[in-house]
């Protein structure tokens, strides 16, 4: 969702240092404080009705809650489209810095997760990663994703939900394993 967000803030208002820095801490650190800025400041759910008509997204859909921007609705399938439109349709100024945000992204998130599993667990570098983790009273969801290889030539993609419970470690194990499995295919 922090990729959306970003694309409709770019789309949206006037390019300053002060936003491009805050656009980089919500993408490479994932930020929480900047996107719930962003996300309320520029229409909550509408930010995802905008940028799923812009980016032709069939799955995409907002969150029951409003203020939940976690809780957006994306396929695998809209993820990839979304790279690929930073890649290759967004204009240059936006694609670096969103895919230099990406590929500077620390190992731990602002919120001190270890943002290090995954892609970057499994796969070498060059990548430029977005990661997703979220615990709910439904389900315990961790996300990684991102381009990566010479180019940018290949958009990777997991998308992952476990039972109310599991352990951090076995959810990012689990995500270790599958995108493994996708290294194979690289």
């Amino acid at each position: 969702m922090k990729l959306l967000i970003a694309l409709d803030v770019l789309a949206r208002r006037s390019a300053t240092p002060a936003l491009h820095e805050a656009l980089r801490l919500m993408l490479s650190a994932s930020d929480d404080d900047v996107a719930n800025e962003l996300w309320d400041a520029d229409g909550g759910p509408e930010i995802v009705v905008r940028t799923a008509e812009r980016l032709a997204l069939p799955s995409a859909r907002p969150p029951e809650i409003a203020g939940r921007w976690g809780d957006t609705m994306l396929g695998i399938g809209d993820v990839v489209a979304t790279y690929r439109h930073v890649l290759e349709v967004a204009p240059a100024t936006w694609r670096e810095l969103i895919v230099d945000a990406l590929a500077a992204a620390p190992r731990h998130g602002s919120d001190g997760f270890d943002q290090y599993f995954g892609i970057p667990n499994r796969l070498p570098r060059p990548w430029a990663i977005k990661q997703g983790w979220s615990e709910s009273p439904r389900d315990v969801v961790l996300h990684t994703s991102g381009v990566v290889g010479a180019g940018w030539r290949f958009v990777v993609v997991v998308l992952a939900s476990f039972p109310v419970g599991t352990e951090w470690a076995t959810a990012a194990a689990a995500v270790n394993d599958e995108v493994a499995r996708l290294a194979d295919e690289l």
